[in-house]
């Protein structure tokens, strides 16, 4: 089955989603399975905006910030709650974006690679006329990206739906799920805007192989 159209569901214990224990009576989220999650960052983790006069990025402060050259911005959102989401918004100008979500120690989810889908709720408020890429980050150059404009497109505009990636659909020459710093980048050239929440780890459905052959 192509990625994007995956139902996935919550990971078994097997692959843990969440930690039992509890702190103020709040679970606490297991970094490898969790990145952001109800408008909180999990795992000492940050997002960050970047365009080709910055390739470095400007790291965002209260889920904020605007990239160097101004093509690609972030600010908080509602989703179910107050500011539990964030609106990605790329301009008009005529180069690429990269929205990244990533910092903390490097977590390996190898053992999750046939069995688990990278997993994120997303609303297009205006839809890109460029390719629009998503990818997963083990520290440049190691990284793969996909295109996923068509199954995007398929949606429609400015409703919420989950978007489920298998992780054995990201692959390159020298990609390596042992050690991802980068759970997350999301790029495009073109005027695009979109909200995004909850980016984890889903496990796939019985008889799901995702992209394996």
């Amino acid at each position: 089955m192509l990625f994007g159209f995956v139902t996935c569901a919550a990971l078994t214990p097997s692959i843990s989603a969440a930690e039992t224990a509890k702190d103020d009576a709040k679970t606490a989220l297991n970094p490898l399975f969790f990145y952001y999650y109800n408008g909180e960052l999990v795992g000492n983790r940050s997002f960050s905006v970047s365009d080709p006069d910055n390739w470095g990025g400007v790291q965002a402060k209260n889920l904020t910030a605007t990239s160097t050259g101004s093509k690609v911005s972030i600010s908080p959102t509602n989703y179910r709650g107050e500011g539990d989401a964030i609106l990605v918004e790329w301009s008009r100008k005529k180069k690429k974006g990269q929205l990244t979500l990533g910092g903390g120690a490097p977590v390996d989810i190898s053992a999750a690679k046939d069995a688990a889908a990278l997993t994120f709720d997303i609303r297009i408020d205006t839809m890109s006329k460029k390719p629009v890429m998503v990818g997963m980050d083990c520290g440049y150059p190691c990284r793969a990206e996909l295109n996923i404009s068509k199954q995007l497109r398929s949606y429609p505009k400015k409703e919420w739906f989950t978007f489920p990636i298998p992780l054995n659909c990201f692959t390159s020459d020298d990609f390596d799920l042992s050690k991802i710093t980068g759970p997350l980048m999301l790029s495009t050239e073109g005027k695009m805007t979109a909200a995004i929440a909850n980016v984890r780890l889903e496990r796939l459905p019985p008889g799901e192989t995702g992209c394996a052959e």
